[in-house]
């Protein structure tokens, strides 16, 4: 099949899915959100809030349990199917993941030119008393993002 019927087809599947994604976004209330790109990078109209972000996460894990095994996965592997001495390994950028005594899990990492270093985590407290998301945008650092996240949480407790 010739190349641009490829990408015409890609794009209509892209279009298909962004109409989707933005119709979800209305039915969920959010405001502050157009979905124009699926890799996550900068595009003039891909934008969201903080706060759309939140109620977003927290109706894809309360809905998707894949979504949810998937974010908190700190490392996967899987050998090509080509290449057989070769094996594709994927590391999870979320490094809240790995110190699971802090109840922090998945969900999404980034960094654009608008929104900064950005994270959104789930957190689970131990005792059952504290659950929610909590999202950041434009955080002064990238490495920033894993030291603001906890005193939120502890600021949110009190």
């Amino acid at each position: 099949m010739p190349k641009k019927i490829l990408q015409e087809r890609e794009q209509i599947s892209l279009d298909t899915f962004f109409a989707k994604m933005n119709e979800t976004a209305k039915r969920l209330g959010l405001k502050s959100s157009n979905w124009a790109v699926s890799h996550g990078m900068h595009h003039d109209e891909n934008v969201s809030s903080a706060y759309d972000v939140a109620i977003l996460a927290q109706h894809a894990i309360g809905k998707h349990s894949t979504l949810k095994e998937v974010c908190e996965t700190k490392v996967y592997s899987v050998p090509s199917k080509l290449c057989t001495d070769h094996t594709y390994k994927w590391e999870n950028t979320n490094y809240m993941l790995w110190d699971k005594s802090k109840c922090y899990y998945g969900l999404k990492t980034g960094i654009t030119p608008t929104a900064g270093p950005c994270l959104c985590v789930h957190y689970r407290s131990k005792d059952g008393r504290f659950d929610f998301i909590v999202v950041i945008l434009n955080s002064k650092t990238r490495e920033a993002r894993w030291t603001e996240i906890p005193r939120l949480v502890e600021w949110a407790q009190q």
